[in-house]
């Protein structure tokens, strides 16, 4: 049975998302109302901190909706730690690009935040990639290049 997950760092790539998880389909982007992109968790792999979604009333972040099996979140919760305690699944609900409809969907979302710092050139470039490859509003992708990089 399909499952809907909602993207907001480097599952945005296609390219990763079809390594990762063949046969996941982009259903196109999405935002998350009253929450704020935050990088509050270090990640050794990437060398920089990582994407994570905070509350934060008034603001949105957006990212790309994907159709995926039940195996394909079993991969993705392997590569995104959960059972390492790094990120958990939560659900959230998206306003979604046809006709702004509300999608019940999952995220990942960090367990144990750390302070805010800065992600790397490479992280904000996969950031970048994904959202435009979707085509994310513009004024998103301009609050994605003033990032602060390491």
């Amino acid at each position: 049975m399909p499952v809907l997950y909602f993207a907001y760092g480097s599952n945005m790539c296609s390219a990763q998302m079809q390594e990762r998880c063949p046969g996941a389909k982009a259903l196109g982007y999405a935002r998350l109302v009253d929450y704020r992109l935050a990088f509050d968790k270090w990640s050794e792999r990437r060398g920089g901190y990582v994407a994570d979604v905070l509350p934060q009333p008034g603001e949105a972040v957006w990212g790309v909706l994907w159709q995926v099996t039940q195996a394909h979140t079993d991969t993705l919760d392997n590569h995104e730690g959960v059972a390492r305690g790094q990120y958990r699944r939560q659900q959230v609900i998206l306003e979604n690009k046809v006709g702004g409809r509300l999608s019940k969907a999952y995220a990942y979302v960090i367990c144990e935040p750390s302070e805010e710092g800065p992600t790397t050139h490479a992280y904000r470039k996969l950031l970048l990639a994904g959202s435009q490859e979707h085509g994310v509003p513009q004024r998103y992708l301009d609050a994605l290049e003033a990032l602060t990089v390491a």
